[in-house]
């Protein structure tokens, strides 16, 4: 009895210092989200100032990531052809070093073909568009007139605030802009700020420039690299975890791997061609501004869901000051361009590389996109993919330990779950409308 007291006694001490633990840690939690709340600008200040210390190597190791698959296909192949004359250690070093090569160099080549061929264009649409605004916002003017006079209510009213836009504009301008350009000229502390602004915007250009070129660097000591670091990564998973769960870990890696690259390199590729359709197609169509117009809906199409939306609205508020029937052409060809796009382009290179439903898509957009900003709306699906992916499994797990269905058509118009002798029924509802 004092034996079996004994080990009553220690049941209850041990149920004790689990609750106390478990107290205490979301206590601990508790205080440490308190205090990073608390403290947010401070550490996206501090986070900041880390992405600006490492941002050569997280543009080169995004530069290595994309340029990951043309590596390994032209290590393969130069591998098994100077191994019939080299020995096996030799010729894998100099496919290396070659594939490397090749690939930044067509890298650098794939983006100066593009900024060969598209800044021209966009320069010159730019211009286009600031020179001739004023011919395009009395145009509008016009418009707008003959298109409300048949409503006099509604066109004053449209009227006045489209003129008060443009006075506003104009105000800006000639009483803000050119009088502090001009102060700034006269005045010796003027000059300095303005040469300040000038020589920041430099700096700025040259920590750009600096990354981009710094990251090519990296980029290909990432890919000489590439086999050696994934390999320690897989050692210490090894050393720390069990071997259950490390296998588990790398499985679930690789699963985070062929998301975030399928989606990445085929979001990328699908835009280019959206891109590259838009120009043909405005061009053909005679839509004004056909370069700029094009570049902007190719960059913001990355972006899933809203990119379309994002990219088609300013630019058809652009072409409306130039042509309503040019912006009503713009607006059919780019909707059924997005059509095509959805439907048939972007299933094809994607296919189902996230897995994920319409509307956590669209959660997925929202939520990245309003913490992380631009960033976060193109990484914020495949990254809420992997999210969903490892929750998914961590439920799959338990129902499976309680021998309960991962079927979720299962659980449809559920009504309870009968189990005897490990067999489970799931008794459904007799009205599918209470749920």
């Amino acid at each position: 009895m004092q034996k079996g007291g004994n080990i009553t006694k220690r049941e209850k001490y041990s149920k004790y210092i689990a609750t106390g633990l478990t107290a205490f840690l979301v206590i601990g939690a508790s205080l440490l989200l308190f205090f990073l709340f608390y403290n947010i600008r401070s550490i996206r200040t501090f986070l900041n100032n880390v992405v600006g210390v490492l941002a050569p190597f997280i543009v080169g190791g995004v530069i290595a990531y994309l340029l990951s698959p043309i590596y390994n296909l032209l290590v393969r192949n130069f591998d098994e052809l100077l191994q019939i004359k080299l020995e096996a250690r030799k010729a894998r070093s100099l496919a290396v070093g070659l594939s490397v090569f090749l690939s930044i160099l067509f890298a650098l080549l794939t983006l100066s073909g593009i900024i060969a061929l598209v800044l021209p264009g966009f320069i010159t649409s730019m211009i286009g568009v600031i020179s001739a605004f004023p011919a395009y916002a009395e145009q509008g003017s016009v418009w707008l007139k003959k298109f409300f006079a048949s409503n006099p209510a509604y066109a004053t009213t449209v009227q006045s605030a489209y003129d008060s836009v443009l006075e506003y504009l104009e105000n800006w301008a000639t009483s803000d802009l050119l009088p502090n350009l001009k102060s700034l000229s006269d005045t010796l502390g003027g000059i300095n700020s303005l040469l300040s602004s000038v020589v920041n915007g430099f700096v700025y250009a040259f920590k750009i420039l600096k990354n981009v070129l710094l990251g090519f660097i990296i980029a290909a000591y990432f890919l000489v690299s590439k086999t050696t670091l994934i390999s320690h990564a897989k050692q210490l998973v090894y050393s720390i975890f069990s071997l259950k769960i490390a296998n588990a870990t790398i499985l679930k890696f690789r699963y985070i791997h062929k998301v975030f690259g399928g989606f990445i390199r085929g979001k990328l590729l699908d835009s280019l061609i959206i891109g590259v359709l838009c120009f043909f197609g405005t061009s053909f169509l005679g839509i004004p501004f056909a370069m700029l117009v094009s570049v902007v809906v190719g960059i913001t199409n990355i972006i899933p869901f809203f990119g379309p939306f994002i990219g088609a609205i300013p630019c058809a508020v652009l072409i409306l000051l130039y042509s309503p029937l040019k912006c009503l052409y713009f607006v059919i060809f780019v909707f059924a361009l997005q059509q095509f796009d959805g439907n048939i382009l972007g299933p094809k290179i994607l296919g189902d590389s996230t897995g994920l439903s319409s509307f956590w898509v669209l959660f997925a957009i929202i939520v990245f996109g309003g913490v992380f900003g631009f960033a976060g709306m193109l990484v914020g699906v495949p990254l809420f993919a992997v999210i969903y992916s490892l929750i998914s499994g961590v439920i799959h797990s338990r129902l499976s330990k309680k021998r309960l269905s991962i079927d979720v058509e299962d659980y449809s118009n559920l009504s309870k779950v009968n189990q005897k002798a490990g067999t489970s029924t799931y008794e459904k509802m007799k009205d599918p409308t209470r749920k």
